[in-house]
């Protein structure tokens, strides 16, 4: 099995995040322990939104077929996953724009979807099941829009049809017990990848 962590823990090893993703791919190897995992740091890559430009590139490749060079390898990485794993903090209810941008080079039509003679996007991608793993300085309560926008777009468009998500929550909360919350999700994380 090869798993695709995407990590957009920006703030490094020292982030909260980063921790909890750490022991899900951990308990990922403990259950399969022949799985690939590999990790994609988006801090460490040079990964910028699409502009007109880089827009109209891109169109007249996917046009020509032209799907093998270094433009696409997020989404050829992406579609040969048997399971993704994204790890990005709660920031203003959705993620760090980095995974945004990461998003637009993974949506490709060709690699990741086809549209059909319906009209309407087909997925592509081997993986059929996504881990989203966040921590809130906050309550996340029922706005947790960078894993309803991950799940809406990766289910309608590239065919993905189970999802998890596992957070913390009111990390920064003065007086929350956030050890508790952190062993809390943890053991959600674990329990999730004994169903996987």
């Amino acid at each position: 099995m090869n798993v695709l962590f995407v990590n957009c823990c920006i703030r490094g090893e020292a982030s909260r995040t980063l921790k909890l993703c750490r022991t899900g791919l951990e308990a990922i190897q403990a259950k399969y322990p022949d799985a690939v995992i590999e990790e994609l740091c988006l801090d460490e890559e040079d990964i910028r939104p699409l502009h007109s430009d880089t827009l109209g590139q891109r169109h007249a490749l996917e046009v020509a077929g032209k799907l093998d060079g270094p433009m696409f390898r997020y989404a050829r990485q992406f579609a040969a996953a048997d399971r993704i794993v994204i790890g990005a903090p709660y920031w203003e209810y959705q993620f760090p724009a980095l995974l945004r941008c990461w998003v637009e080079h993974v949506a490709v039509g060709g690699l990741t979807f086809v549209y059909g003679e319906d009209g309407r996007p087909h997925g592509l991608c081997r993986g059929d099941r996504i881990l989203y793993i966040t921590t809130a300085g906050g309550p996340i309560l029922d706005r947790n829009c960078g894993f309803d926008y991950c799940k809406t777009l990766f289910s309608n468009m590239m065919g993905f049809t189970k999802f998890d998500c596992v957070a913390a929550e009111c990390m920064d909360v003065i007086g929350y017990p956030v050890e508790e919350e952190l062993d809390k999700a943890e053991a959600k994380l674990r329990e999730t990848i004994r169903g996987w």
